[in-house]
């Protein structure tokens, strides 16, 4: 029996086919005014517009998304949360409020409606504190997730997006938080909602939140995600749109007015006529092969993975890498067990990450006569048979002695007569 069983991992070759149908369009892309923008396929992770993507620059109140998805993946919605007296720091809270007061009490979920919809910046401060303990430390999460997304240019300094110097992100990095943070049921759930009303302990304040995207209100398939505005950032905006099984995120940031939102609206055009989702790889598929004590197991996916093509760019493909989920050979495996993942890979640019699971169930092998148990018996039968053996051969010597002594007692009594 060998002690370890070998990790053989075979990856399939992945080849490129480019969906019949498409054609070339030589329809130019949309004209932006914003500084900088982005438009992501939310299935593919691919890429479909951009204009100066990586250019760092204010994220203004888009910030919030990185602050709600935070406060969905680590607070409870139902907590009752109490705002502090940085509530009176006119550094730190200005601008779009709903006036919180040290003191004042209210449900996490309550703040998240005033901080998404209304983008209110004493509500983002307030979930901060509660879900960080204090502001540095929530920002610390911040930038840490934005680093566990691939953001790797963003840098947050506040969790409401109020101008500070090094307060940025980029068109790019903003689309990946956004298609994360959209991937989550709760966010995608609060930020599409139009209007809401919250609970407020005093009268007289704000009660009615109203989403300020103005696309929720003037196109059915718009559904979120966030504007923003400073003076210095200008006027920003991630949104989502969803049709005919497509989904899109796009971004636009430091745009001098009101054409975002038809700039936007051109984006989603570009995307959808321009475009074509195709299924690379189909749910059930083997993308890999493992040996369990030499027995093949194949490795399926779960989920389709998906490609996103221009019609004018037949040579785009993607490509795959199996990364095994063990750092020591398995001995056994269950069916349906993650043993690996499958890296979707557009050139150097990381997709998607899926996991790859057992097709079969493989037991450990049992102890066979090379096992300690069966040494031990076989040592204890050598043992066993070596005392018979002995027994036996001393019987025979006193036998053969006893003979002896008895002939030599019959000769001395012949001898003595």
């Amino acid at each position: 029996m060998k002690l370890i069983t070998a990790f053989l991992l075979t990856i399939f070759l992945v080849v490129s086919v480019t969906p019949a149908g498409f054609a070339a369009s030589n329809e130019a892309p949309p004209q932006v005014h914003g500084e900088a923008a982005y438009l992501i396929d939310v299935k593919s992770g691919q890429t479909l517009f951009m204009k100066n993507p990586n250019e760092p620059l204010a994220p203004a109140s888009t910030t919030k998304i990185m602050t709600g998805l935070l406060a969905i993946e680590h607070g409870n919605l139902n907590d009752t949360v109490t705002a502090s007296s940085t509530m009176l720091n006119n550094k730190l809270v200005y601008g779009t409020q709903i006036y919180l007061k040290p003191g004042e009490k209210m449900l996490l979920k309550d703040l998240l409606y005033a901080m998404f919809l209304n983008s209110a910046n004493d509500a983002a401060v307030t979930v901060a504190e509660h879900i960080g303990g204090d502001l540095p430390h929530f920002v610390a999460m911040m930038n840490q997730r934005a680093l566990e997304i691939g953001a790797t240019q963003t840098h947050f300094l506040n969790p409401s997006g109020l101008t500070e110097t090094g307060h940025v992100t980029t068109a790019h990095d903003l689309a990946l938080i956004a298609r994360v943070a959209y991937q989550n049921p709760l966010f995608a759930q609060y930020v599409r909602t139009k209007s809401q009303t919250i609970s407020r302990s005093e009268p007289d304040l704000p009660e009615l939140m109203v989403n300020e995207n103005k696309l929720l209100w003037r196109d059915s398939a718009v559904d979120g995600i966030k504007t923003g505005y400073t003076a210095a950032a200008q006027n920003c905006l991630v949104a989502s749109v969803t049709k005919d099984g497509r989904q899109f995120i796009g971004v636009i940031l430091k745009s001098p007015g009101g054409e975002i939102y038809t700039d936007m609206q051109a984006m989603f055009e570009y995307g959808f006529t321009q475009s074509k989702d195709t299924v690379f790889k189909p749910a059930g598929a083997v993308l890999a092969t493992i040996k369990v004590n030499d027995e093949p197991v194949n490795l399926i996916l779960d989920n389709p993975i998906m490609m996103t093509q221009k019609l004018d760019d037949q040579s785009s493909t993607l490509s795959l890498h199996v990364v095994p989920a063990y750092t020591t050979p398995p001995v056994s495996v269950e069916e349906g067990q993650v043993v690996a993942h499958v890296e979707v890979l557009d050139g150097k640019t990381l997709l998607n990450t899926f996991p790859l699971k057992s097709a079969r169930t493989i037991q450990p092998q049992t102890q066979n006569k090379t096992g300690i148990s069966d040494y031990l018996l076989r040592f204890g039968g050598f043992i066993l048979v070596g005392v018979v053996l002995s027994f036996t051969l001393g019987l025979k010597l006193y036998a053969e002695r006893l003979g002896r002594r008895q002939a030599r007692f019959t000769r001395r009594r012949e001898s003595n007569q």
